[in-house]
């Protein structure tokens, strides 16, 4: 796969170098930019259209090495051949943890990311970026569709244009509203004549080849639409409720977290705003399914006129209703034990980064005999406990942070008001802000220019 790459300097107008160039145009991070190559042809084509408007010394080429096949490593070489002919920075990085027996695609998935996140932030990257398509977006869509029957699933706003990642990496995805012939096609006008092909994407096993194969032959052009059109209600929808979350939510000590019950919001933002609430108190790795939302949907529409001291059971909380409040607190059970070795971090109850400072103690972390189940503290398990509430910071040897559910791991852009609303009523430190302005302003957050080709 030998590359010429004299011509890709050339300003002939391309479909590709115009999208990537109206990114870069919008992006108020001036720090390098990273990128997710792996040498297939989109993201080969995003390396080309990023190297054609910028100078190398603003991209950091970045290429997993999940170890799954045999020739993963001579294709990260390959990889780093090409960078070093455009003479741009890239560095492999390899997942070296034990596979799992199950669930490969997606521990794979979350190692890429965590050790994209680790070298973002060692290399002081503005943000990641990613080459998904047109295309992945019409099967991912798909692909959600056909697991769900309500056109306003969450899901079925399809992939984000930017997602947060641990609260440090912006992952930017700006091909989006690109089709996979488009890349190939300027691939092409310069003179690459060859990528990798991973062999997984001929594999029928996997669901995405399967929907994809479909697509090829059957393409929904108003699929795409849709998507844009239920990103932007939902970015309305959690603006509105972190503004409740804002004006009607307070917490103190160990508290339930309180909410006054607005009779003048609307059905669909108090539920946000619980469900946000609910994910916070409750440490959530994944939403309220199809029984937790009917469940609190039934419990809302009981409220009026009824009396105060209903309750219910959702996400690990217990919701309350008391009098013209509702509270939400973490439910007690299934609360983990946590030893720390000196100098280590760690998750707690998926609520709490705690990190032991102390070079010589372990640390011992369990529940509290509080209201709403907060971290109990011990030294060796020999010194008195150190409870510690939601607004401390360092307290005698380790750190205690606020995790607020799924927006502390992975974080659409369409929801960040949400989360920035839990943040400030955690006491805590807000998001980053996304570095694409251009998402900033909500008429453009995801209305994409859908193209109708055909994916390839």
């Amino acid at each position: 796969m030998e590359l010429d790459v004299s011509g890709v300097l050339t300003q002939e107008p391309q479909p590709l170098l115009e999208c990537l160039t109206d990114f870069h145009s919008n992006l108020c991070d001036r720090r390098p930019l990273g990128i997710a190559v792996s040498g297939g042809s989109d993201s080969l084509g995003l390396l080309y259209g990023l190297a054609a408007i910028l100078p190398p010394h603003k991209l950091v080429a970045l290429t997993v090495d999940h170890g799954l096949r045999p020739a993963s490593a001579d294709e990260a070489r390959w990889v780093k051949a090409q960078c070093k002919r455009l003479g741009i920075r890239h560095e492999t990085l390899t997942w070296q943890s034990g596979q799992p027996a199950t669930g490969l695609q997606a521990a794979a998935r979350a190692a890429r990311y965590r050790l994209l996140a680790r070298a973002s932030t060692r290399l002081g990257l503005a943000a990641m970026v990613t080459a998904h398509t047109h295309n992945d977006q019409l099967e991912t869509l798909a692909m959600r569709r056909a697991r769900s029957f309500s056109d306003a699933a969450p899901g079925l706003a399809g992939i984000p244009a930017a997602t947060l990642f641990e609260e440090r990496m912006w992952v930017l995805r700006p091909l989006l509203e690109v089709s996979r012939e488009t890349i190939r096609e300027f691939l092409r006008s310069q003179r690459v004549v060859g990528w990798i092909e991973d062999p997984s994407n001929a594999d029928t096993r996997f669901e995405r080849v399967r929907v994809r194969r479909e697509l090829e032959n059957n393409t929904p052009e108003q699929e795409g639409q849709d998507s844009a059109e239920i990103a932007m209600r939902r970015f309305r929808l959690a603006s509105e409720a972190a503004a409740l979350l804002d004006s009607a939510c307070s917490v103190k000590g160990d508290a339930p977290v309180r909410m006054r019950f607005d009779t003048t919001a609307s059905a669909g933002v108090v539920t946000a705003a619980l469900e946000a609430l609910i994910d916070w108190q409750g440490g959530a790795s994944r939403p309220l399914d199809r029984r937790g939302k009917a469940a609190l949907r039934d419990f809302l529409s009981s409220i009026p006129g009824s009396k105060s001291g209903s309750v219910v059971s959702l996400g690990r909380t217990l919701v309350r209703h008391r009098g013209s409040f509702l509270t939400v607190e973490r439910e007690r059970r299934d609360v983990a034990e946590l030893m720390m070795a000196p100098g280590a971090c760690g998750v707690w109850d998926r609520r709490f980064e705690i990190c032991n400072r102390s070079k010589t103690s372990s640390l011992h972390v369990s529940g509290g005999e509080e209201t709403g189940v907060l971290p109990c503290f011990t030294r060796d398990k020999r010194e008195n406990s150190t409870r510690v509430h939601r607004n401390d910071g360092v307290i005698g040897g380790f750190t205690c942070r606020p995790l607020l559910g799924r927006s502390s791991r992975i974080l659409p852009v369409d929801q960040l008001p949400i989360a920035q609303a839990l943040a400030r009523l955690a006491g805590r430190g807000s998001f980053p802000e996304c570095p694409w302005t251009k998402l900033h302003r909500i008429p453009a957050l995801t209305a994409m220019k859908v193209q109708s080709q055909t994916p390839v």
